[in-house]
């Protein structure tokens, strides 16, 4: 399926299912997750009055889960590829409901795009479908506790011991989305229409209940976590007031509006910035990160905090930056370091956002070239060339307003490539008719009689013998 210039391929994997009991597991934050005894987990559900709720779970890691994932990051090392590809994979699908598993994920997968910035970035991403046939229907604890079904990727709901936390082998997940063309972030589904979600953001991961009516805003909440490291800016699941360090997430924070702006930390640039497509005025806003007091949120009702709400700008800036970190602003185009010829043509294909195209800037040995500005091909027989080694660098940004922080964008929504470019200028083709002969001499000697500054052939702004030797060696070389 084409979809807004994305590929979608469909491949089949073949995965033993297995259940897998899931001891419930207390919230421990106090515990050191650094060892990778324990995976963090962010688990978030709508609640009765519209806003979500859950908080964060430490789970047992999959003991082989890092190695598999070490493994397919590895297999996909080197492969060209430019673009963020989501692998979606679905669990407790057997054969004859694959239609099914097609069904739930191309919903989730034409229906992503309807918040910024994901619609103006809509063309950066590939998605793969990778059927995974389970042996039995369904997931473990669906719809009530203590069922359990022989899936491949051991899916769950009441992981943790809370109902509508829906886990998922993160080793078994990744060994099946790894018959796709490349993996950045995997979203697995499972056959059930019962609530349920869960964000991975150290393993690029989430979950959603494939057939649920809230599919597709639990996916790209949870890829709010996954792929934007993004904090839930919601108030429950934690103590009243907030005692932990300053948040490392980009759209929570300890600090007050005042703080941020006299300390120039966290989203200070935005403040009081209010753009059409996303969440409110930017402010601090108390209540963030499962807690009421203590720590604020850029706006007031975000995706981060309620389903069918557009991202905040801090938070679309920071998936703006790490979309970009999968992706290169330029496509295609002449190999950066290419050695060229004066008659060649180099060129460039930039990444092609919905709404805005990205800024092309060529230099020729440091200088903007201004007839090139925004151009995607330089005819380098167009340029006035240097005798011998020339340097042409063309530079390719994205100028996006919803990047503030200046070193985001020159780290990442910047790309140049330079060539080199060996040319041979005819000085001594005096009249430029393309050839040396008679004629250059006469032209030379008439100029140089006359005193034209053509015939300063050294350019010291004196006419004498170095003039006429330095022309007649370029003469009897061939003019360069």
């Amino acid at each position: 399926m084409n979809h807004m210039g994305m590929r979608s391929i469909t491949l089949l994997a073949l995965t033993a299912g297995t259940a897998m009991a899931h001891e419930p597991q207390a919230d421990t934050a106090g515990q050191n997750i650094d060892n990778g005894a324990l995976t963090k987990v962010h688990g978030c559900w709508q609640g009765d009055h519209g806003t979500l709720e859950g908080g964060v779970f430490y789970l047992p890691t999959d003991e082989d889960a890092l190695q598999v994932i070490e493994a397919v990051e590895l297999a996909n090392r080197g492969v060209p590829d430019n673009r963020v590809d989501f692998v979606i994979v679905g669990d407790g699908y057997t054969a004859s409901e694959q239609a099914q598993f097609h069904t739930d994920a191309t919903s989730i997968q034409n229906n992503f795009f309807r918040y910024e910035p994901f619609i103006t970035y809509e063309s950066y991403f590939r998605w793969t479908q990778v059927e995974v046939i389970s042996n039995e229907s369904g997931v473990d604890n669906d719809p009530d506790q203590g069922i359990n079904r022989d899936t491949a990727l051991d899916m769950s709901y009441w992981c943790s011991g809370t109902e509508r936390l829906l886990c998922v082998s993160v080793s078994k997940a990744y060994q099946a989305a790894a018959s796709a063309p490349d993996i950045d972030q995997v979203i697995a589904i499972s056959n059930s229409s019962k609530y349920g979600g869960a964000g991975y953001p150290s393993n690029n991961l989430g979950t959603a209940a494939g057939q649920n009516g809230s599919a597709v805003e639990i996916a790209i909440h949870e890829m709010g976590h996954s792929l934007g490291d993004l904090a839930d800016e919601y108030t429950y699941g934690g103590p009243t007031t907030y005692s932990g360090n300053e948040p490392s997430a980009r759209n929570s924070s300890t600090f007050d509006r005042q703080t941020q702006l006299d300390n120039q930390t966290k989203w200070w640039r935005w403040m009081d910035e209010f753009i059409s497509g996303f969440d409110g005025t930017v402010s601090t806003y108390e209540g963030s990160s499962y807690s009421q007091l203590g720590v604020y949120r850029p706006s007031n009702n975000s995706m981060m905090r309620s389903l069918n709400r557009p991202f905040n700008l801090p938070s679309a800036e920071r998936l703006i930056h790490q979309i970009y970190r999968e992706v290169n602003p330029i496509d295609d185009g002449t190999a950066d370091g290419s050695v060229l010829t004066a008659s060649d043509v180099a060129w460039v294909q930039p990444m092609q956002p919905n709404g805005h195209d990205l800024d092309v800037v060529w230099y020729l040995n440091g200088n903007i070239i201004i007839s090139a500005i925004g151009q995607t091909q330089l005819d380098l027989s167009t340029l006035s060339l240097d005798s011998g080694t020339n340097e042409i660098k063309v530079e390719v940004t994205d100028p996006t307003p919803w990047v503030r922080e200046e070193t985001i964008r020159n780290n990442f929504l910047t790309e140049s490539r330079t060539f080199t470019v060996e040319a041979c200028v005819a000085s001594a083709d005096f009249n430029g008719d393309g050839l040396l002969d008679f004629f250059d001499v006469s032209a030379f000697l008439s100029a140089y009689n006359a005193q034209d500054e053509s015939a300063d052939f050294n350019g010291d702004g004196e006419f004498n013998f170095f003039d006429v030797s330095g022309f007649l060696t370029s003469f009897n070389e061939g003019g360069c």
